[in-house]
């Protein structure tokens, strides 16, 4: 074997594969990331096999009731994150799958998250009207309105002016 012989396979084992992108590996990094790729894609396949639905199910609605009591704004720390649309959404869509979850494995240990979801539905109501009150107090003119019509329906003119 010639100096350039030895010297072109000294590079080749140094400078590794070329690979189909073009790119080069080295021999111990191409076997060794396939054997691991290969051993985390079974991994990942053994822990898909043992995941049931519903144990996701479950853990999405705790999410979703923290996230949800977050949105309700209860407290000085949340009443800036206070969204009750969103609040709504979240009460509605854990009765909705808390239904669901029922139907596939029976009532046992849903009872907490039922009374959770009782409890934010009141939290609700409460902030609501706490919304609605606070509207009426910064809009006077609404008490006023409602007020003037009712005492002038029976005088007011059936067809609107035209301005």
């Amino acid at each position: 074997m010639s100096d350039d012989d030895l010297r072109q396979d000294d590079e080749t084992r140094h400078d590794g594969d070329l690979r189909h992108d073009g790119e080069t590996t080295r021999p111990e990094e191409g076997q060794g990331g396939t054997a691991s790729e290969e051993q985390r894609r079974r991994e990942a396949v053994e822990r898909l096999k043992q995941l049931r639905i519903a144990d996701l199910v479950e853990e999405m609605l705790i999410g979703l009731v923290t996230v949800g009591y977050q949105k309700l704004g209860l407290t000085d720390q949340t009443r800036e994150l206070r969204d009750l649309g969103d609040a709504r959404l979240a009460i509605e869509t854990l009765r909705a799958w808390i239904d669901v979850l029922a139907r596939e494995r029976g009532e046992e240990g849903l009872a907490d998250l039922r009374s959770t979801v009782a409890a934010m539905q009141l939290s609700y109501a409460r902030a609501a009207a706490e919304r609605d009150a606070a509207a009426d107090d910064a809009d006077p003119e609404t008490e006023v309105v409602g007020a003037d019509e009712t005492a002038t329906d029976d005088v007011a003119d059936p067809e609107p002016a035209d301005d």
